[in-house]
């Protein structure tokens, strides 16, 4: 895992009794934008809380991201490999939007480094660096996209007796992703009802980036998109698929409890079926 001012990364784990996965907590260091008044506790030197969003002084209105469980499953088989397909969902339902910005130097390099911005409930702004990269991502027959490095990641997961995780034992190539306003997929007063967040940027000169999911809106993609896969080659037995956002825990959210969707699976597959049939937990 890459390093970070932030300190406390991966603090804690545990099984979360309704997805059946393990997710972990996270704990944060603000820095404030010069125009924005310092919270007390910066000033006089005290602890960083835990979660920013959960201190009073501050008022974030935080993102909060959720995955949908993987859905429209499908078997493929490429060469000597089996893979499993399918699509994924990645919601916002925060009080505020998942906003990240970056900056590119002169060069003409692949990564920029992200800064996350979070509306204050007083319609101000805080600005928490570090919060990953945005990397110039190449997607075959589409040229290429600016994206969100380390945004999410498929995984699978070996099975308890009770149906709980018990060992991860593959994560598939996936990890890219645009961050954008989709689809609006709630109807809540705070979800603005046009897209604020647009389709990434293609344009390999700019210089200034900005990728974003609104409360209430989805960044969503088909299972046949460039690698929503993970290798089921091999594999026997029942399985927890498992699809995590935010797997480093770059973002700050209202919540590190729920970035996981899972189902339980048979392997192998019976031709393109990989129904539980029996498996614990399912």
């Amino acid at each position: 895992m890459r390093q970070s001012r932030r300190p406390a990364v991966l603090a804690a784990s545990s099984v979360t009794a309704l997805l059946g996965a393990l997710t972990f907590a996270a704990s944060a260091a603000a820095f404030p934008h010069p125009s924005e008044p310092v919270p007390e506790w910066a000033r006089d030197g005290e602890p960083t809380p835990a979660n920013p969003c959960h201190d009073p002084q501050l008022r974030l209105a935080c993102p909060n991201l959720r995955m949908k469980p993987p859905f429209d499953l499908r078997v493929r088989r490429v060469g000597g490999q089996v893979r499993l397909l399918a699509a994924n969902h990645i919601v916002n339902v925060g009080q505020g939007p998942l906003e990240l910005i970056g900056r590119r130097g002169s060069g003409r390099g692949s990564f920029a480094s992200a800064t996350q911005v979070i509306r204050t409930r007083g319609g101000g702004r805080m600005y928490f660096p570090r919060a990953g990269w945005i990397y110039w991502k190449a997607i075959p027959g589409q040229d290429h996209y600016w994206k969100f490095f380390h945004a999410a990641r498929f995984e699978l997961w070996t099975l308890n007796a009770d149906g709980s995780p018990r060992r991860m034992v593959r994560t598939g190539p996936k990890l890219t992703y645009c961050f954008r306003d989709l689809r609006r997929v709630r109807s809540w007063r705070r979800t603005p009802r046009r897209q604020v967040y647009p389709a990434c940027s293609q344009d390999a000169r700019r210089r200034n980036l900005r990728l974003g999911v609104s409360p209430g809106w989805a960044d969503i993609y088909p299972a046949t998109y460039h690698e929503n896969w993970i290798s089921i080659r091999e594999l026997r037995g029942c399985f927890a698929f498992v699809h995590r956002v935010d797997p480093y825990d770059e973002l700050i959210e209202e919540s590190e409890d729920d970035n996981v969707g899972s189902r339980i699976i048979r392997l192998p597959p019976r031709g393109r079926s990989v129904a539980p049939r029996g498996c614990p937990g399912r």
